[in-house]
């Protein structure tokens, strides 16, 4: 997969007319565009289209154009917190089989100019777009002027063809988006987010030093935090979870336990976006259950902020300052004061019972 960076003095200079659009792509694209926050069923609907028309002869290669942060950073000065970060969106989006990724950053220069010139410059003229690909609500460039109708209009003229992807729904009606699994995680409801992502929701945090006193109650946890700050975490509660761990933090004894061993890419960057290494990383599959909240039982009153802290089934190795992926399966209560330790850990075993139930 080749990466291409169009960084904001690049944009602006060539909206401002200070430099003329260089080709960057030999190739004519079938290019799909959007912000492609979650990866989500809609979004494989319209990576599976540019690939479609590759596969038709339409068009050479495929193209998928994206941002670095979200638009509406720009357009109203805050932006939702993400459902993908950028390594997690590159890392999937390499596994789409994709020929071309373009990264923009999203600036003043880019949220200024009208669709035609955009997609003029832009799409045709650095990309080489012969097909393109949006959805039934598409809306480019400022003030939304790039409706599905006016980019085919346009494409009369600028001589690509325009492909409309209808919406992707579950089978009960609902629309697949990305405010839609805002919404649900925000409920606690990561079961019902999943079937909407294809996949579970996910997260990659880096374990920090506790105070031992799960270990205390004989339900010793990792305290998890995210690697990115504006990512969504699902509501506070208690929840059935994968564990991704790093294979060489597993010991040979603790192997039986794992639900599986898989072989993934996380990809790193430099400053400017561009790809310059791919870190293979083999991961053990664990069954973990994981408390978001602030602990009330064990800290009176609770904690000032609340925490992710994962008790990971049938593993005893060390991994501190690792790294470890994981991903949300179910939601199995509330969190809650107990009366006692005695009934907390009782509770506890009860959790474990239904994540192993649960989880496979």
């Amino acid at each position: 997969m080749q990466l291409i960076h169009l960084s904001e003095e690049l944009i602006t200079r060539v909206v401002d007319g200070r430099e003329a659009p260089v080709r960057r792509i030999p190739a004519a694209t079938a290019l799909a565009l959007g912000s492609f926050d979650g990866l989500h069923l809609g979004h494989g609907a319209l990576i599976a289209a540019i690939k479609g028309a590759q596969g038709r002869s339409l068009a050479e290669a495929s193209c998928l154009f994206t941002f670095r942060g979200h638009p509406r950073l720009v357009l109203d000065g805050r932006g939702p917190l993400m459902l993908t970060s950028w390594h997690e969106k590159l890392a999937l989006l390499q596994s789409a089989d994709l020929d071309t990724v373009v990264v923009a950053d999203f600036c003043p220069a880019l949220a200024r100019v009208g669709y035609d010139a955009f997609v003029r410059n832009f799409l045709v003229g650095m990309l080489g777009m012969v097909h393109l690909v949006g959805g039934h609500d598409a809306h480019l460039g400022a003030n939304r002027g790039g409706t599905a109708t006016s980019l085919a209009e346009l494409g009369t003229k600028l001589g690509y063809t325009f492909e409309e992807v209808p919406a992707e729904c579950l089978p009960d009606g609902r629309l697949v988006s990305s405010s839609a699994i805002r919404r649900l995680l925000a409920a606690g409801d990561v079961a019902d987010a999943a079937s909407m992502l294809g996949r579970p929701y996910g997260l990659w945090g880096e374990v920090g030093y506790g105070d031992g006193t799960g270990q205390e109650i004989g339900f010793p946890t990792a305290n998890i935090e995210a690697l990115e700050a504006d990512k969504l975490l699902p509501a506070p509660g208690v929840y059935a979870v994968k564990v991704h761990v790093p294979q060489d933090a597993v010991l040979p004894t603790d192997l039986p336990g794992a639900l599986a061993l898989h072989h993934g890419v996380l990809p790193e960057m430099d400053g400017d976006g561009e790809l310059r290494g791919i870190l293979d990383t083999d991961r053990v599959v664990f069954r973990g259950m994981l408390n978001h909240g602030t602990a009330p039982t064990v800290h009176p009153g609770g904690l000032d902020k609340a925490r992710l802290e994962v008790h990971i089934l049938d593993f005893s190795g060390y991994i501190r300052e690792r790294s470890l992926k994981i991903e949300w399966i179910a939601r199995l209560r509330d969190e809650k004061t107990f009366g006692s330790i005695d009934e907390l850990r009782a509770q506890l075993s009860r959790d474990e019972q239904l994540v192993r139930d649960l989880v496979r």
